[in-house]
This record gives C-alpha cells, sequence and structure tokens, in this order.
C-alpha cells in the first residue's frame, strides 16, 4: 500500500476519480464518454491514466470478459482531506489556522455561511 502523499490526486486524476465516484465503476471508454465534453480525451489516454491511478492504489481493476472495469480505491473524503493538507503545507507552510484566516477574509461568505462556519467551529451562531 502506498502511504497518503502517493495517493494525493493530481489534476488529470482529479476528472476521472470524480467520474469514477458519480458512476461506482466503468470501463475506459465509459469513463472517456464521461469526461469527453470536458477533457476531449481519447479511450487510449484514459486506459493510460486509469492503469496509472491503478498502480497507486487509487483505482482497482477487474477484468470483466475481454475489457477492464475500474472503480474507485479512495473515497472522496479522503481524498479531499490529502488534497487539502497538501494545499495547506505549500500555501501557507502548514498552519492550519492561517489557511481557515485566509479563507474567511478571502471569501465572500453569506450570513448564513457565517453562522453556519461559527457553529461548526464552536463559536456561538448568532
Amino acid at each position: 500500500m502506498t502511504n497518503d502523499a502517493e495517493r494525493t490526486l493530481n489534476d488529470t486524476e482529479w476528472a476521472l476519480i470524480e467520474a469514477l465516484w458519480s458512476r461506482g465503476r466503468g470501463t475506459a471508454r465509459e469513463i472517456a464518454e464521461h469526461v469527453h465534453a470536458e477533457r476531449r480525451w481519447h479511450v487510449s489516454t484514459v486506459k493510460t491514466l486509469l492503469d496509472r491511478m491503478v498502480a497507486k492504489d487509487l483505482v482497482r481493476a477487474r477484468r470483466v470478459g475481454n475489457v477492464w472495469e475500474y472503480e474507485p480505491a479512495v473515497e472522496p473524503v479522503a481524498a479531499r482531506r490529502a488534497a487539502w493538507r497538501k494545499f495547506v503545507a505549500a500555501a501557507f507552510g502548514g498552519a492550519m489556522e492561517l489557511a481557515l484566516r485566509f479563507i474567511a477574509e478571502d471569501a465572500k461568505l453569506s450570513a448564513a455561511e457565517r453562522r453556519s462556519l461559527r457553529k461548526l467551529l464552536g463559536g456561538d451562531a448568532k
């Protein structure tokens, strides 16, 4: 099994894993059709990318008849957590408070969103 750093998705892999999360599983052809409007990748490109993701333990593959079927090997929350941690480490030196402060100050949050975040952080929701 690979470590979390090796299981971090790159931009290309996000498109494929999101297609798999929405479908549950699929062949390279099915996944290529799913991402075609956005990426315009050929089936052979998608197959190569999926096989690389199998090697990184991001995707599982099994032979069904004469084709390979792929399914996600990482849950959405785990992938997003790894991406968030990588981002915070790179952009904020690992300082979570700085990252959250930046987002809070930079984002244009509605009053309801601010109340919701205060509640999550344990502050007064008023």
